[in-house]
């Protein structure tokens, strides 16, 4: 088969086609790939372990994958022996965060105990909560 300029030219616009038709497509994947998945800590909800429904939110445009809590002590308590009673842990109804309800008692010393006693009296407040949630794009987990 011999090549002639007309087979050549017939072959450039081909190629060039296909070109046009394969690079933007190319260029979209390529321009917004998925972000990896994050883990945010929120900050501490002093006697957030109350029972009561508490959230974080994930920033746009990520959508809660999972989530959890700590709870602990505050400055001048200890916290009660008894397990944390779990109430809640979930996304939120638009899977865009995640919400913990815990209750948890700490222990708490008084600053200044009555003066002439031999027993400082000790009362039981909510412990801290801080939630933790992770984040992603991909993976929505709204309709769990």
């Amino acid at each position: 088969m011999r090549t002639t300029p007309a087979v050549l030219a017939a072959a450039a616009a081909t190629v060039t086609l296909l070109g046009t038709c394969v690079t933007p497509a190319t260029a979209l994947a390529v321009a917004d790939p998925p972000q990896p998945p994050i883990h945010i800590t929120g900050k501490v909800i002093r006697g957030g372990a109350d029972g009561r429904p508490h959230q974080l939110i994930c920033p746009a445009p990520f959508n809660a994958y999972s989530g959890g809590f700590t709870v602990r002590a505050g400055k001048d308590g200890r916290l009660i022996q008894e397990p944390a009673d779990l109430l809640e842990s979930r996304p939120n109804d638009n899977a865009n965060g995640w919400i913990v309800a815990v209750r948890k008692g700490q222990y708490v010393e008084p600053q200044h105990p009555r003066p002439y006693s031999d027993r400082t009296p000790t009362r039981i407040e909510p412990a801290d909560l801080v939630i933790h949630v992770v984040c992603t794009q991909d993976m929505p987990t709204h309709g769990m």
